[in-house]
């Protein structure tokens, strides 16, 4: 299973959702639900804003295989 590392990075950069979702412009509830992992497929064009809006460089800082 591919899971989502936004809390390890959340937690890493001493941020909280809300302040993701002002940087990304996603819905909190969006953010939440991918944070939790609750969601069973991830919109593309939410990875990307996930990843532009934390600076992502790798693919492997942001998702894990378990």
């Amino acid at each position: 299973m591919i899971q989502l590392r936004i809390n390890e990075i959340l937690e890493a950069r001493n941020m909280s959702q809300k302040d993701l979702c002002a940087l990304s412009g996603l819905r909190p509830t969006t953010v939440s639900e991918m944070c939790r992992g609750v969601r069973t497929a991830i919109n593309l064009k939410h990875l990307e804003t996930l990843i532009e809006a934390l600076e992502i460089d790798y693919f492997n800082q942001i998702l894990k295989r378990d």
